[in-house]
């Protein structure tokens, strides 16, 4: 019985392959807040790109690089949701291009970045929210940080790529 399990397994898992979805670049202009409170920073416009051509997402891994306009040294969390933010709780928006938002059932923590006195940072997300949202082909990708600078502050989501595991 445990072998003919094994080979079931086996069989299934040969049963699926990853396809990669190019994610475009994304600009988060934030303006001095030196602490988000809680809160996640949401641009207004969230990703929008082409989904993968299939149904049957078993897994989503999405790689890529975070750059700041200065040099930081902070951690900051980042958090998917593929509902607009503008329908979240009602904060105005805090500059013309991000609303921020209190962490609610919409709101996944997907990973983190941290920088060390670099502008630059590698980061990896991961989530059943992020996994959705590749699926539809829009997403939002949101940060909470403390200690940042409390001068404007610019960071772009560069590169990324969408490593999307498909099959039974």
């Amino acid at each position: 019985m445990r072998r003919a399990l094994f080979l079931l397994g086996l069989l299934l898992s040969a049963c699926s392959l990853s396809l990669t979805v190019v994610l475009p670049d994304q600009t988060l202009n934030l303006p001095g807040l030196g602490d988000t409170g809680g809160r996640v920073v949401y641009p207004q416009e969230g990703l929008s790109f082409t989904p993968p051509p299939v149904d049957v997402v078993r897994g989503v891994r999405v790689d890529g690089i975070l750059e700041a306009s200065q040099l930081l040294t902070a951690t900051l969390e980042f958090y998917a949701r593929t509902e607009d933010p503008g329908d979240c709780d009602p904060v105005p928006p805090v500059a013309p291009s991000v609303y921020l938002c209190a962490i609610g059932p919409d709101d996944e923590k997907v990973g983190e970045a941290t920088f060390s006195g670099t502008s630059r940072t590698a980061f990896t997300l991961q989530g059943e929210t992020l996994a959705q949202g590749i699926r539809q082909g829009r997403l939002w990708l949101g940060l909470k940080y403390q200690g940042l600078p409390s001068t404007p502050l610019t960071l772009t989501f560069k590169g990324m790529k969408a490593t999307v595991t498909v099959g039974f």
